[in-house]
């Protein structure tokens, strides 16, 4: 009987051939396959049945669906970067290959992190990362342990008859998939087993919102500009501080070209940093970083090649340097008597911090570098939590956040994958824990969700950090606990500031009631008190007041695309209402000096009634939500400037009084229009994301809105 254990031994013997025998690569991955098909067939097992899909219309099967094909089973879980790496790769294969030429790929979520099993979750990071391929939620890790997987990512070959082929393990790896897949294709070809028939796919589309996952949020030094990440439209918007905003940056098309603020494209990018009239983007996905002039409209590349780097040391100049996943950035004053001579990046790709020298300077070790020169700063580029004084020793994991205080001379880094907040000496580069992770440097699974002290802390793949003073606080994105939690520097104490923990995006009656949903990124505005939350999953931007925790109300943007979406609403939180800029002065009336909030004893009931087909549930771990919103958009600012929140969270109750609408309201008239963002899964397992609109006219009876899902 042959076991797993044989057919991959067979393969590493492949891989030893492979790495050794260029010019006899094919012929070598024929007589593997001839041995397998011989001697060494091993029969995958099966895709657990009680297992929810996505973009599919049904659970798939290797051995009714996928039979016949060559299926590519991308072992991933959403948080790591280098699963993000071979995304290209697969992207790649699958435009080559279609699937009625016999090739499939199927993506694999086994999770890291409690919050990955959650398929509402791992919906939102395949709109993120543009997955097309069906997914299988592996929440139990039964595929990942019959299959021995080890590590992400990790691709499993699989035959037409669901044989064991061959495994890549790790990212870097295009070449050589893409030779064995095409060595396989013609291999079965020639014997007859490859079939042309399609997949039943569904491909989930993303939110027409706004914003689309925004990753990123940072303020100018003098409070005048805000800058948003927009990384699921690939592009960047800048306001004013008022909201309205002043550019668009990026032509929303996935790309890597330079020119005016209009044709330029980039490719999901996150950190920003603001240095006078310029804006500094780290594009993510194109592995570059890019630089925004807010006088001239031009957006110039000024490191990175385009292309994943795998560099650890640098030291090249600009366009010459190759790096990976630059994740945040900040400005810090240069050591070498230049202000605002260095750009950090948190490089996650390499797992290190590395320095873009914006002018001439000697620094570390009294070396002298040219402008434009990259390198790295501190970490050895292996994947881990090592605190050490030496900085080509330490280790990080994945980190994805980035703030300085110069008063202490230091960055504070959010290092995603070791679960913890470190600290950077811009002196020497020594690295020290704060908050979070584990004292075991190679322990990359110590992460929770408790108040508490150093270690004693937990935190769940925080990826952003920020502060109002160079003595603290710092506020942290704790991006899979949903929360924002504040840690007194001083003391390494860390407490939840903002978040129930729950995902979703509910107002509560106090700040640790609020709903956020993986908050991706977290600045501060001094100059003004606020702090700004790039709430990534719930599409938004939210804003709290610092100083005495009050509504406040900003007017912002593009009136065709961004009218009647809130970027964040609460009674101590700052909404956002889209409108144009022309309407700024003229158009909008404020009501009301203080908040107004939608009372639910008095007034006119909003109810909601949901009918679900028979087989058909919501995804109760899902932030299923509903918004009220009005079609008349004058009226819709009023309640905006006058703090009216009107959002909640949908029970599993299907019949539910949502709110009540005070009298004077109703007696405006015009039309109520309910927005409903629904997970629902069928008992099959396939899972999907629904957004219905629904309208009815006001009037003064009980307006009653019915909604019909198969």
């Amino acid at each position: 009987m042959i076991e797993l254990a044989d057919i991959q031994c067979q393969c590493y013997e492949l891989d030893e051939k492979l790495a050794t025998s260029l010019d006899q690569a094919e012929e070598e991955i024929r007589k593997h396959l001839s041995l397998v098909e011989s001697k060494l067939k091993y029969t995958v097992p099966q895709f657990p049945k009680d297992a929810e899909w996505l973009n599919t219309s049904g659970p798939l099967s290797l051995e009714q669906h996928l039979r016949g094909k060559i299926a590519v089973l991308d072992f991933f879980t959403y948080c790591c970067v280098n699963c993000m790496h071979i995304l290209p790769d697969l992207e790649a294969l699958e435009e080559k290959y279609p699937i009625k030429d016999g090739v499939a790929v199927v993506g694999v979520h086994s999770a890291k992190f409690e919050n990955e099993k959650v398929t509402s979750n791992i919906l939102s990071a395949v709109l993120r990362y543009n997955i097309h391929h069906p997914v299988i939620n592996d929440k139990t890790g039964a595929l990942w342990g019959q299959l021995q997987i080890a590590c992400w990512p990790t691709l499993v070959i699989v035959g037409p008859q669901g044989q064991f082929l061959y495994q890549i393990v790790g990212e870097g790896h295009r070449e050589r998939l893409m030779q064995f897949v095409n060595v396989a294709k013609e291999f079965y070809q020639a014997r007859g087993e490859l079939s042309d028939h399609n997949l039943p796919l569904d491909v989930v589309l993303p939110p027409d919102s706004p914003l689309s996952f925004p990753g990123k949020v940072c303020v100018s030094e003098d409070g005048r500009h805000i800058a948003i990440s927009d990384t699921g439209h690939h592009r960047i918007l800048v306001t004013d501080s008022a909201g309205i905003v002043k550019h668009v940056i990026g032509s929303s098309s996935r790309g890597f070209t330079d020119g005016s603020f209009s044709e330029t494209t980039f490719a999901s990018p996150q950190g920003l940093v603001f240095h006078g009239n310029d804006l500094y983007i780290a594009d993510t996905n194109n592995h570059a970083i890019r630089k925004a002039a807010l006088e001239t409209q031009e957006v110039v590349t000024v490191a990175g090649t385009g292309s994943q780097g795998s560099d650890k040391i640098g030291g090249e100049t600009g366009l010459k340097q190759e790096i990976a996943s630059p994740w945040d950035l900040e400005l810090v004053d240069g050591l070498g008597g230049e202000k605002d001579a260095l750009l950090m990046m948190a490089m996650a790709g390499n797992h290190q911090m590395w320095t873009y020298f914006l002018a001439d300077a000697t620094w570390l070790k009294n070396t002298h570098h040219p402008a434009g020169t990259c390198l790295r700063f501190s970490g050895s580029g292996l994947e881990e939590n090592r605190n050490n004084s030496y900085p080509e020793k330490a280790g990080f994991a994945q980190p994805s956040g980035l703030t300085v205080s110069r008063k202490n001379a230091c960055l504070f880094v959010a290092d995603s994958e070791s679960s913890s907040i470190r600290r950077v000496q811009l002196k020497d580069g020594s690295v020290k824990n704060v908050v979070g992770g584990d004292i075991d440097p190679n322990n990359l699974f110590a992460y929770g969700d408790t108040d508490g002290v150093g270690t004693k802390a937990g935190l769940q793949h925080p990826l952003g950090v920020a502060m109002a003073t160079d003595d603290g606080p710092l506020y942290v994105a704790d991006s899979y606990n949903h929360k924002i939690k504040v840690v007194d520097i001083a003391k390494r104490n860390c407490s939840t500031l903002i978040g129930s923990g729950k995902p979703g995006n509910a107002k509560g009656a106090n700040l640790l009631q609020w709903e956020l949903n993986e908050p991706g990124g977290v600045t501060c505005d001094v100059k003004n008190k606020r702090l700004y939350i790039a709430d990534t999953n719930n599409c938004d931007i939210k804003v709290l007041d610092l100083k005495n925790e009050t509504l406040l109300s900003i007017i912002s943007t593009i009136k065709t695309t961004f009218h009647r979406h809130p970027i964040g609403k609460g009674d101590k939180l700052l909404p956002i209402l889209f409108t144009s800029e022309s309407q700024k002065s003229s158009e909008v009336r404020i009501l009301c000096t203080k908040p107004v909030t939608m009372s639910t004893k008095e007034g006119i009931p909003v109810t909601l009634d949901i009918s679900l087909a028979e087989g058909v549930h919501l995804n109760e771990e899902a932030p299923n939500s509903w918004t009220i919103y009005f079609e008349d958009e004058s009226l819709q600012k009023e309640l905006a400037i006058c703090g009216t929140t009107m959002t909640g969270e949908l029970t599993q109750a299907l019949q539910q009084t949502l709110l009540q609408l005070p009298a004077q309201i109703v007696s405006i008239g015009g039309e109520l229009c309910l927005k409903l963002d629904l997970y629902i899964c069928d008992d099959a397992g396939m899972c999907k994301m629904a957004k219905e609109v629904l309208k009815q006219k006001l009037n003064s009876s009980e307006m009653k809105f019915h909604l019909s899902l198969s």
